[in-house]
């Protein structure tokens, strides 16, 4: 039978799980402080955003403000239209007789 005698120092054993452990710690750690960076720029941009979405509504509602106060636009209701129509129908048709 193929028997392989494998002889391994104890220290270097224990120093290379170290060495592993250690850079798999730093290179996560690294990743992590990414993900953590970029999920803080995207919560400042949407607090920006919602920041203008808030300040664009509140000009609205001034601007709104200021058109009921000033509403001196002459206002024509429908029936009024339609009664000068009929009237107007029935003239042409009276004309034609």
């Amino acid at each position: 039978m193929l028997l392989i005698k494998l002889s391994i120092d104890v220290s270097l054993l224990v120093g290379i799980i170290a060495i592993a452990f250690a850079s798999g710690f730093l290179l996560r750690s690294s990743q992590l402080k990414k993900q953590k960076k970029r999920v803080n720029e995207l919560e400042k941009e949407m607090m920006t955003s919602h920041a203008e979405i808030l300040e664009l509504q509140r000009d609205k509602l001034m601007l709104e403000e200021k058109l009921k106060g000033s509403s001196n636009i002459p206002v024509i209701s429908i029936t009024a239209k339609e009664e000068k129509k009929s009237d107007k129908l029935q003239d042409k048709s009276v004309s034609n007789k």
